[in-house]
């Protein structure tokens, strides 16, 4: 997310095709939308995704971006449209696809085949096949410090089965910073800095999916507590990689994240009562909390 970039070309074998995988492909369509309450250089900007005619959300506020579930080795297409008055562009952070669907406008593509900005008024479709499946991120990639504090930016989660996905027990926390606030004290989670309770179950077991793209903040602590009692968890996935088995232990229930990371992790409660989320600056300050009724 900082520093110098490099670009890896790599040259395709003899059954590559350049335009993907022929099978049908799942079609998405992706909106980036003004929101309510920006300014010419403070804007609100927001995602709504539709498929076989229904949007979600479908009206305003749309923060935080919608999740984007898609099915391990299913070819999809992405159709990302600009409502915006400025060009703008999606990159698939974190996800193996073939460079000119990936996003960066002027540097992503081969020779001549290079991926434009998306001007307002006009499309782009990205065509892709997730190799596996994991946490992963969608979001702007032109004058991102701006677009994305407006609020370009969302979840892509990649799983084996959709129809046995259930947000209920896989919960996908996404830290982003505020909007029209310079202040880094301040950070939204799933797209509030003030996050409602959520409820678990004594015994379940809950996928935590952390998603650290805030844009200027480096480092941040998660923690999950009863009163000031950390708990613990087992490490799932990191970056949308599961753990080698020697890696995916049970610990202490708190990860130091940067930007553009994310960690999974599965959390059971062990006994009803009170939890918290926390994040915190690497120095000690409360970013924001989110309490968790356990029953």
């Amino acid at each position: 997310m900082a520093g110098p970039v490099v670009g890896i070309t790599v040259g395709p074998t003899g059954s590559d095709s350049p335009h993907g995988d022929s099978r049908a492909r799942r079609q998405l369509h992706l909106v980036a939308r003004v929101d309510h309450g920006g300014t010419d250089s403070e804007p609100a900007y927001g995602f709504s995704l539709e498929e076989n005619g229904k949007t979600s959300p479908v009206a305003p506020p749309f923060l935080p971006g919608p999740t984007i579930v898609l099915k391990r080795g299913e070819p999809v297409s992405i159709t990302v449209e600009n409502r915006l008055p400025e060009p703008t562009s999606v990159h698939w952070h974190g996800i193996e696809l073939e460079s000119y669907y990936d996003g960066v406008p002027g540097f992503a593509g081969n020779g001549s085949r290079v991926a434009p900005a998306i001007a307002p008024g006009k499309s782009f479709e990205a065509r892709f096949t997730p190799p596996r499946s994991g946490t992963f991120i969608y979001h702007t990639h032109v004058d991102e410090m701006r677009q994305q504090q407006a609020g370009l930016s969302g979840a892509l989660v990649v799983v084996d089965s959709p129809t046995l996905y259930d947000p209920v027990s896989d919960w996908v926390l996404l830290v982003t910073a505020p909007r029209r606030v310079a202040d880094d004290n301040v950070v939204f989670l799933n797209g509030t800095a003030t996050p409602p309770e959520r409820t678990m179950r004594v015994g379940e077991r809950y996928r935590l999916r952390f998603i650290n793209i805030h844009t200027s903040r480096p480092n941040m602590i998660m923690r999950v507590l009863q009163g000031d009692k950390l708990q613990t968890w087992r490490s799932l996935a990191k970056d949308g990689m599961d753990l080698p088995s020697e890696r995916s232990v049970v610990g202490p229930a708190e990860i130091q994240m940067g930007n553009g990371e994310t960690y999974d992790f599965e959390f059971s409660p062990s006994e009803a009562g009170d939890l918290h989320l926390d994040i915190r600056a690497a120095a000690g300050a409360l970013l924001a909390s989110m309490p968790i009724a356990v029953k």
